[in-house]
């Protein structure tokens, strides 16, 4: 097993187009969140599969993630896949992890968990002791939503300095987490808020696109004083009018929480579900 550093983000790339063609994953977005924060990237010696694999802590406990494992399809069925898993839990319990988690590695994460349309995988993860604890629905929705903001507030891109400040302040007050994606969606140009019109340094929600994959909504949320008056749906349009711009015509709505607003606002549906899996440290190396 090697430890392949960003230099080799073409060549993981490129395993992963062969072995999950539908994903549309690109060179730049697998490195960025494959090698972002404390985390390898470890291959087979003769490069025909890798795994990505981090560690965060999440107050008092230390918890690793797979964030993507990928076999050449001409190299499966051989034990190839079990052998990167194992490579990747014992990477993350020699740094102290209490539980590895497939997927769902916040703030950057290609996948929210493991795709229940990928059977491989979940048999790969079944057969390697781990257990499905919940499961998480990405939505979709046409970039055709459109939605004025109600009264009193308008939505602008997120770019002026005090425009900032007023979405990372109520970031950091509501949903601290989120403070990186954030700041990534704000240095793509993606992210956009809602503000008071008669307090303009104060945001009432915020919203970006393609912060990890592209076309993917999220972070998003509205101040929980500020929510079911509108402020959500406008900020959606906007993102959809974005997307739209781009050339994109369908959004996916990533990790949902509330699936009857996006359901409610923009008729999205659900396009995806993904099964939360875990693995505890095992005793024998407490």
């Amino acid at each position: 097993m090697d430890l392949w550093g960003r230099e080799r983000a073409s060549q993981l790339a490129a395993l992963v187009d062969r072995a999950l063609p539908g994903e549309g994953l690109t060179e730049d977005e697998i490195a960025f969140c494959c090698w972002n924060g404390e985390g390898a990237v470890l291959g087979l010696s003769a490069g025909e599969g890798a795994v990505a694999v981090n560690i965060a802590d999440e107050g008092p406990r230390r918890i690793g993630y797979v964030k993507l494992v990928v076999v050449d399809p001409g190299a499966q069925r051989r034990g190839q896949g079990s052998a990167l898993v194992e490579a990747a839990q014992n990477w993350a319990f020699d740094r102290g992890a209490q539980e590895v988690r497939v997927g769902a590695a916040a703030p950057f994460y290609l996948w929210p968990g493991c795709d229940v349309e990928h059977l491989g995988g979940l048999c790969l993860f079944e057969s390697l002791g781990y257990w499905a604890v919940g499961a998480e629905v990405n939505m979709r929705c046409s970039t055709a939503h459109r939605a004025d903001p109600p009264r009193g507030a308008r939505v602008l891109r997120v770019e002026d300095d005090d425009v900032v400040d007023s979405v990372l302040a109520l970031v950091r007050r509501e949903w601290p987490h989120w403070e990186p994606e954030t700041r990534r969606g704000i240095e793509l140009g993606t992210c956009f808020a809602a503000l008071a019109d008669d307090d303009p340094a104060v945001a009432l929600g915020y919203a970006s696109h393609s912060v990890n994959r592209r076309a993917w909504v999220g972070p998003m949320a509205t101040d929980s004083n500020r929510q079911h008056g509108g402020v959500g749906s406008a900020l959606l349009a906007s993102l959809c009018e974005d997307m739209q711009a781009l050339g994109i015509d369908e959004a996916e709505i990533a990790w949902v929480g509330p699936v009857r607003f996006y359901a409610k606002a923009a008729g999205a549906r659900v396009s995806r579900v993904f099964r939360s899996l875990t693995l505890p440290r095992p005793a024998a190396a407490l």
